[in-house]
């Protein structure tokens, strides 16, 4: 996860695609990159959100580059794709709308007797998808962003497959394979798997892709080209994608009034100059994560992050059932949990949870959310590779836990509500404290563990405003970490 931007990267594969998404922007500019790419940044209606436009031409290949080489030079909070495919249903229409929820690169395979297949795949980004939902829920969605004779396509958010060959063709090998191994997708499209691959590859920036139909994929592309399906298809397309966009929240930022300088204050934390939580007079009670799901006996040390609402809530059962199957979705979609990995879910009375549990590697990971509203996620701290041994790097330390809080802030919403944040390392006995470069090129522990056994916790104790979190979230990283790191000395200062 990166920091906030403000910036949105729009990626077409044809001309009149472009044009489509062109033609909702405000004010666009060129934009030349170093290597010859040519984007256009404008505005999207309605929003502070800046957008950039750029065209990747048709293929996977070229998707992937031209991804990556965006995020490199824009660092785009979040990027799409929105262009025309084939449908692979009859029961979505011609100019109807797919939201890709997951992204099938079908070419992997191997072959024997028979075809395995080995595909690639990348879920959509939960965040952006969430987005799309909310756009959609308003039925007049589209009536300010299409033309007044046009009815408002139907939206699907359905998986789509992603190839090098453009298919249209009734029967054929491929259609074979497609149906009998890809057969829940709907749409099929030729770029879609570079620029998912490459959004994940490159710090798992949030991704989509969007996908107006403009044939069937049946044999019948040339009559609906002619029938100028291709330009109604590629039209909605980039009017759900400007809707999802209008739809994403876009953090303002926080205005922080300093203190007056005062005498005696050089070893502040910087904290405590910029931002100033709401004290809470006792801190929120915390269900731990060794409570929520018991640890294993030979389990490393463990950093969890958690944000705890303030007043009381509960949650309705029905909603903890939808959130068991969502973290598994989020911790993928955000690179949480890894597309190989097998994560396990579990609901109990007062609490959903996703994890993974691999002892071999020392690893443990893991969502939750409680009934009473406790946002909650863990991870293994690293390991150094010459001493086997967790390592607490400070520096580590605090960006891993202002990226573990934009995890928990994408979990489910409760309008108004403040929260209460949270850190643990448990158990924070055995673990060296040293960066992790010093620790890569050392064979020597330094254990620097001020005080007896046990977990080391900073409770909470100050409430912000969710919205003021997500745009201050370095900041309240850093206090976090510094109130962490207390409980720890090197060896020569605790002497």
């Amino acid at each position: 996860m990166r920091s906030f931007s403000g910036k949105i990267v729009v990626f077409t594969a044809l001309p009149l695609e472009y044009r489509a998404m062109r033609a909702r922007v405000q004010g666009p500019e060129r934009i030349d990159h170093e290597s010859g790419t040519i984007f256009e940044r404008g505005r999207i209606p309605g929003t502070n959100w800046e957008v950039y436009l750029a065209r990747v031409g048709q293929g996977n290949q070229g998707a992937a580059i031209l991804t990556e080489r965006a995020i490199q030079m824009i660092g785009p909070d979040a990027v799409f794709f929105t262009g025309i495919a084939g449908s692979m249903k009859h029961d979505i229409a011609l100019g109807d709308v797919i939201v890709a929820t997951r992204v099938f690169a079908y070419h992997g395979g191997k072959q024997e007797e028979t075809f395995k297949t080995r595909p690639e795949t990348w879920p959509a980004s939960h965040r952006l998808e969430q987005a799309a939902h909310f756009a959609v829920l308003d039925p007049h969605w589209a009536q300010a962003l299409l033309p007044a004779d046009r009815e408002t396509p139907e939206v699907h958010f359905k998986p789509i497959a992603a190839g090098e060959v453009v298919v249209n063709a009734q029967t054929s090998m491929l259609q074979d394979l497609l149906d009998v191994h890809y057969n829940g997708v709907a749409a099929i499209e030729t770029e879609g798997g570079g620029f998912a691959g490459a959004a994940s590859m490159a710090d798992q920036v949030p991704a989509l892709v969007i996908r107006g139909i403009s044939d069937r994929a049946d044999g019948s592309k040339q009559s609906t080209d002619r029938g100028g399906f291709q330009l109604i298809a590629a039209d909605n397309a980039a009017a759900l994608t400007i809707a999802a966009i209008q739809a994403l929240t876009y953090p303002e930022p926080v205005g922080v009034e300093l203190p007056a300088s005062r005498s005696g204050t050089t070893g502040t934390p910087p904290i405590a100059r910029a931002l100033v939580g709401h004290p809470l007079e006792e801190p929120l009670s915390v269900a731990w994560r060794k409570e929520l799901l018991r640890p294993w006996s030979s389990e490393s040390a463990t950093m969890e992050v958690h944000l705890l609402p303030e007043g009381s809530l509960r949650l309705p059962v029905r909603q903890m059932n939808q959130l068991r199957d969502e973290l598994v979705s989020l911790g993928r979609s955000e690179g949480f949990f890894t597309a190989t990995e097998e994560v396990s879910s579990v609901l109990e009375t007062d609490f959903a949870a996703a994890y993974v549990r691999d002892s071999r590697q020392g690893r443990c990971v893991g969502l939750a959310v409680t009934r009473s509203g406790q946002r909650s996620c863990w991870e293994s701290l690293p390991r150094s590779s010459g001493m086997h041994m967790p390592v607490l790097d400070p520096d580590h330390t605090q960006k891993r836990v202002a990226e573990l809080l934009q995890l928990l802030l994408c979990l489910h919403d409760l309008p108004g509500t403040k929260f209460a944040p949270a850190v643990a390392l448990d158990p924070a006995e055995l673990l060296t404290v040293m960066s992790l470069e010093a620790a890569r090129a050392s064979n020597s522990a330094v254990l620097a563990r001020n005080g007896g056994g046990g977990p080391v916790q900073v409770l909470p104790d100050e409430v912000w405003d969710a919205a003021i979190i997500g745009a201050a979230v370095p900041i309240i990283a850093e206090e976090l970490t510094l109130r962490l790191m207390h409980h720890f000395r090197s060896p020569h200062n605790s002497r």
